[in-house]
């Protein structure tokens, strides 16, 4: 900091004489030539510091004092915590000095804020004099045979490893009952957890996905300082077992940022509480300046999440064979430059984080994300940079930037935005390094308008073999983790698959897309563009080396050509005989045809030159594209390898392969199509086989191939089975299946440890189904289990899998005459099930029946139960201003009317961090007070209040706007300055809305004794604090009741001489100093479960409860209409749900809470809190159980199948009704509550 004052001043100074000679003299030269040089030397200051920023390597924390209590050290005079400084500057006094009764909130701030009994020891070099690229570089010399990389993709164990990976927020399962009160280290046991997490990560390789990215949040594991959980449903060691156990690869995201769509971008509401503390560094929005202490605090989490990852990596051996962990993520989009070029991040932040994770045995690459897709790879700016960054270092005037093993990067739209891989490669280290997509397609909450399909398959066609989709599942929005944009944006409203397991039609399409990909999974992971590299010149075998298709333009298809990797790092696509089997996929783009147009395209294929003829040959084969419109085709794909060639060679295609099973025996497969209506084309195979089934065959000789075979497959319309034999009997199954199945499709696949019969490519796939949402496939015990719901009833199941399915239901099984058996016939791989429209039974469960409108019911409401919170039983504190911490005479001369009714203390400083915050002020009025015709109330809140003055509502407002959280630094700032309350970045004072309460006020008699009591509550929500996105400083912004004004009486003279009052000019600014405040809350660090929480303090209230009268809506379905009385307060409801005898629900059917109203509703299940609707006209449906929540209620509840519900509820005056005789008018809200299984519309509001 020295040092950059210093610098100030050398540029500064003189630009100041500089400035005063130009006032003189008026000179237009000289006044340019300042203005550059202002411009010139602030630029050399920030880059100064940017390359040089004083990190230090050996920050620790001194053993003892990192996890002793404040309350030990307060106690010590020589280790007592300076005066916090409250936000004007000022020192707050000490509480045996304050006479004021705030002693009890000025010890609560000072417990929150004071981290001094931490000494932090700072020794040795600079950062970025000792930690380089290369000191922390992966080892490939002691790990490159378990795993590697080159530009092309990672691989394991030797093998080409395809990463599509999605995150998997495992703290977003809501997995058990933990109530507010719960103590720490009481909750569900570790296998109810495993149980619940087992079925979303096979939900997730069911869909296609390799590998999930699991964030890893420090704010979960560590409610109050000091203290990590890693129990129950934070049993990270048990996580990563599961993942090796289902062989699903990971990559771990170690933050501590993790993201802006959770509070505080991950980290724990104690770190966020300490405002002396530079959360990323930040000293304000876009100004870094190094922070020791925050620095230590990473050290601390890192020692305590790493000591889980550790044993848990593939490169190192364990009880399962190898671990799942392949790559560490550092951080989180910490952006190393701006949109124009300038950078902002501290190049000593990553390379302190890569020394610590190298420093705690982390073997597996390092990876950032902080790069973004396209601006750091192709704009001017990061290319200018880029290329002043080199000369400078050149020169020796800057340290080389530091890189960490990957260079991951971020992009919203690389369908909308296509760069070639292959060109740009080299930004990131070179053609060593992978091009990694650690979150493809951006924000889920500001998703473009182009599917995730076409991100996922634009992503195929450029090359990229490792990228991760965030948000593709939607997890349960459970509790406070949520940041404010994330809440106000309904959480991931563009979601592929939605928290209660059902797909979307962009998911189904997704998922096909991503079944292909699997299906010839080595080529898609290993590729370089066809024309990248030459061709061997003569091929033993009839090769496609170039694929062409008409009326389409050169953009719209690319041709990518596999390559095969050994341990010598050298090509294995040629045998003995100088044979290449480089498998060609072709990617056609047709969106720019008419979509309404089946436009039937043709393909020309070239052969390479045959030993037999010196010409080149070429074929053409005809076909269409399916309903979205794009393609993907395979050219040389060989089946039933082994060591003395291929048994049967597909030569091209232009039909669609969805899906490819091995079936073990004879090398043959299974392939997945669809039939002509829905994707027409044709297979064209070497030599002469035989076809028998739904096709036609026709054995044809191509022009220059003299002696060479090929059968011409030409499949009829309608489903059906094609079988292709070779002369050696190995065998290919062709199933073309209409576009329902292909909806339904879903893939069991097999672990990335499974050692293949055949070539690599084939054998991922272990079975397919359709007719059903999913199939989940346990590799440990070789289960196929089929999720069904009471929608799957009536249906009939295809299952395709060489062995029968061990599947956990009873279901029908068809053996003759049934659905498909004329198109597939008696095939021994081909197992058709039915599912009687009356049941659906399995081991856990009896009877399913359907659980919606016009349906009977299986479960019953009783002991419905009401009650309202008590103001006066809630325990409230005085919560001074920042007058009342000083004088009368310093405020009479010195304060502005702000610092009057300016509290000094914030709800976040007092760790009330869970959404409600109540605040009461009492005032004894009389006549004589009054000075003027209106009594105001102006109140300042973040983000939306509701205010009861004398027990009448007077509405509320909100003062919040959502902004792009994908903005830049710029737009932020620009944003935050037109309008307060931001969503994130930097929040300008303002949003002062003002109450004329004078009808609502109480006034005693002019000579009684005391005035009448007049009592405010204001209710305040905060929709989360801010994540320090995008060198934002927004953490510490306020929340709650900034500041409250009263205007129009003045109560000083009644116990004062005027003669105290120095200026009596400044009355008007002292009317507030008898008027107290008090605030009520919960701390959230005091809770096991910090999330888990309204912030209303008698959330857990046993006593007061009355019973409630239903008021049935419709018929066969549970619903009620509630009355919100506005005037009441806080009201709660309750109830039981129990399953009727005989009835049982499905374990995985979901049950919707649908609420109507414009009420604040926020709805517990078992103590969880589950969901928030807002007060607005929308619909809102909360799911209690079922979907991602699956077995949750046998978790929380093992013996018992009832259900505890409540919901918090409260309303604004403006959206009241006025009910009731003229005497007893009550102003109320009507919600309308009801139980469905299915998001639709079944209430009265119908």
């Amino acid at each position: 900091m020295a040092g950059m004052l210093l610098e100030s001043g050398l540029v500064l100074v003189p630009l100041a004489c500089a400035a005063m000679y130009i006032i003189v003299t008026s000179n237009k030269l000289l006044t340019a030539f300042i203005v550059v040089s202002s411009i010139v030397g602030l630029l050399a200051m920030r880059l100064r510091y940017h390359y040089s920023s004083g990190a230090r390597i050996d920050i620790t924390v001194r053993p003892g004092s990192a996890h002793q209590k404040s309350s030990d050290t307060a106690t010590s005079s020589s280790k007592r915590p300076k005066p916090k400084k409250n936000k004007a500057g000022k020192t707050a006094p000490a509480p045996d000095s304050n006479s004021n009764g705030f002693e009890e909130i000025v010890q609560d701030a000072r417990k929150h804020g004071d981290i001094d009994d931490e000494i932090v020891e700072r020794s040795g070099a600079l950062l970025s004099d000792t930690v380089t690229a290369e000191s922390t570089k992966y080892d490939t010399e002691l790990y490159g045979s378990s795993l590697t990389f080159d530009h092309r993709c990672f691989y394991i164990n030797g093998r080409p490893t395809w990463i599509a990976a999605a995150d998997f927020d495992y703290w977003r399962i809501p997995a058990h009952s933990e109530p507010a009160d719960t103590p720490r280290g009481a909750g569900v046991s570790d296998d109810a957890v495993r149980g619940v997490w087992r079925r979303v990560l096979l939900q997730y390789k069911a869909a296609g996905f390799t590998t999930v990215r699991i964030r890893f949040h420090w704010g979960f594991h560590s409610p109050s300082k000091g203290t990590y959980d890693f129990s129950g449903s934070r049993n990270v060691n048990d996580l990563l077992v599961l993942c090796e156990e289902l062989g699903i690869l990971v990559v771990a995201c170690i933050g501590p940022y993790i993201g802006d769509d959770v509070q505080g971008g991950g980290y724990p509401f104690w770190l966020v509480q300490r405002d002396h503390i530079r959360l990323r560094h930040l000293w304000s929005s876009g100004i870094k300046i190094w922070d020791d202490r925050f620095a230590a605090a990473q050290g601390e989490w890192y020692d305590q999440i790493i000591s889980m990852l550790v044993g848990h990596e593939v490169v190192i051996k364990n009880a399962r064979g190898h671990g799942c962990i392949f790559l560490v993520q550092l951080e989180n989009h910490l952006a190393s430059r701006s949109p124009s070029g300038i950078p902002l991040a501290l190049h000593d932040e990553t390379r302190l984080l890569a020394r610590m994770a190298r420093e705690r045995i982390i073997r597996v690459p390092l990876a950032t994300n902080n790069l973004c897709w396209p601006n750091d790879f192709t704009s001017l700016a990061s290319k200018a940079w880029a290329a002043a960054e080199k000369k400078l270092c050149g020169y020796r005037l800057i340290k080389e930037p530091y890189r960490a093993d990957v260079s991951g990067f971020h992009a919203s739209d690389i369908d909308g935005t296509p760069v070639d891989i292959d060109s740009v490669a080299r930004m990131t280290k070179g053609d060593n390094v992978p091009m990694a997509a650690l979150e493809l397609c951006g924000d889920p909450g500001t998703r473009s308008s182009r599917s995730v399909r076409d991100q996922i398959e634009s992503a195929l066609c450029q090359g990229l073999s490792v990228f991760s989709i965030p948000g593709f599942f939607t997890l349960a929005d459970w509790g406070n983790l949520s940041s404010s944009s994330s809440t106000a944006a309904n959480n991931n409203p563009s979601a592929a698959v939605n928290e209660d397991g059902s797909f979307s039609d962009d998911s189904r399409v997704s998922r096909m897309v991503l079944h292909m990909a699997r299906a010839f999974e080595l080529q898609s992971a290993s590729s370089d563009a066809a024309d990248s590299r030459p061709w061997i010149s003569h091929a033993k075998r009839p090769t496609v080396r170039s694929v062409k298709v008409a009326a389409l333009p050169k953009g719209a298809v690319r041709v990518r050509r596999q390559w095969e990797h050994n341990s010598a790092a050298e090509s294995t696509t040629t045998d003995a005989n100088g044979t290449e089997h480089a498998t060609l996929i072709t990617y056609v783009d047709g969106r720019s045809l008419d979509a309404n147009a089946r436009k039937e395209l043709g393909f020309m294929f070239s052969l390479a030159d045959t030993p037999i003829s010196n010409k080149k040959s070429s074929f053409a084969l005809t076909g269409t594209l399916g309903p979205r419109n794009r393609g993907i085709f395979v050219s040389n794909v060989s089946v039933g390898g082994s060591t003395t060639g291929d048994k049967l060679h597909l030569v091209a295609a232009s039909k669609e392969i969805y899906t490819r099973i091995s079936l073990g025996r004879d090398h043959s497969e299974v392939w997945v199509c669809a039939e002509e209506g829905v994707q027409s084309g044709q297979l064209f195979f070497h030599g002469e086989c035989q076809v028998s089934g739904h096709a036609e065959l026709e054995v044809v000789d191509i022009e220059h191939a003299k002696d060479q075979k090929f059968s011409f497959v030409i499949p009829k319309p309608g489903s059906g089975m094609i079988q292709v034999t070779s002369k050696d009997n190995v065998s290919v199954h062709i199933v073309l299946v209409d576009q329902q199945a292909l909806d339904t499709l879903a893939v069991g696949y097999s672990s990335y440890k499974t050692k293949t019969h055949s070539r690599p490519a084939s054998g991922a796939h272990v079975a397919a189904a359709w007719g059903v949402d999913g199939i989940l496939f346990d590799p440990v015990s070789g289960n196929v289990e089929l999720p069904l719901s009471s929608s799957s009833a009536g249906k009939q199941l295809v299952v395709v899998s060489p062995n029968r399915p061990q599947t956990m239901l009873e279901l029908a099984e068809v053996t003759n005459g049934a659905c498909y058996a004329d198109s597939f016939g008696a095939s021994p791989f081909i197992w058709r099930y039915s599912l009687p429209s009356s049941k659906c039974k399995d081991s856990e469960t009896t009877t399913v029946e359907p659980v919606g409108k016009d349906a009977p019911a299986i479960f019953t409401v009783q002991k419905l139960g009401r009650r309202r919170t008590d103001w006066n039983s809630l325990p409230w504190k005085l919560l001074p201003t920042l007058s009342d911490l000083e004088t009368m005479d310093q405020i009479n001369i010195m304060s502005w009317q702000r610092d009057l009714g300016t509290f000094a203390y914030q709800a976040t400083d007092i760790g009330f961090n869970a959404s409600h915050v109540l605040y009461r002020c009492q005032v004894q009025l009389k006549p004589q007070h009054i000075k003027a015709r209106q009594i105001l109330l102006q109140l300042n809140v973040r983000h939306r209040c509701t205010v009861w003055i004398n027990g009448t509502n007077m509405s509320g407002h909100e003062t919040f706007h959502l902004s792009n959280r994908q903005a830049d630094l710029g737009s932020a700032v620009i944003g935050a300055l037109k309008q307060p309350g931001s969503s994130n970045g930097p929040d300008r004072w303002g949003g002062t809305v003002t109450y004329d309460v004078t009808k609502s006020i109480l006034l005693s008699e002019a000579d009684a004794e005391e005035g009448a009591l007049n009592e405010v509550v204001v209710l305040v929500e905060s929709f989360g604090v801010g994540t320090q996105a995008n060198g934002l400083n927004d953490a510490h912004t306020p929340r709650g009741l900034i500041a409250a004004y009263w205007h129009g009486f003045n109560l000083i003279g009644e116990d004062h001489d005027d003669s105290e009052i120095h200026d009596h000019a400044h009355d008007s600014r002292t009317e507030q100093l008898k008027i107290k405040w008090e605030i009520s809350g919960i701390d959230a660090t005091q809770l096991a479960q910090p999330f888990n929480s309204s912030g209303v303090p008698d959330e857990s209230e046993q006593k007061g409860w009355v019973l409630a009268v239903e008021k049935p809506l419709v018929q066969n379905e549970w619903s009620t209409l509630v009355d919100v009385d506005v005037d009441a307060g806080v009201q709660w409801l309750r109830w039981q749900i129990s399953e009727l005898a005989g009835a049982k629900l499905h374990k995985d059917e979901p049950i919707y809470l649908h609420v109507v109203g414009r009420a604040a509703i926020f709805v517990w299940v078992n103590g969880l809190l589950l969901g928030k609707h807002r007060a607005s006209a929308n619909e809102s449906f909360i799911l209690l159980s079922g979907g991602s929540l699956a077995k949750s209620r046998s978790a929380s509840l093992p013996q018992s199948a009832t259900d505890n519900v409540m919901v918090m509820m409260y309303g604004w005056a403006d959206d009241a009704d006025i009910s009731g005789s003229t005497a007893s008018s009550q102003r109320s809200i009507s919600v309308e509550l009801s139980l469905t299984s299915t998001k639709h519309t079944t209430t009265a509001s119908s």
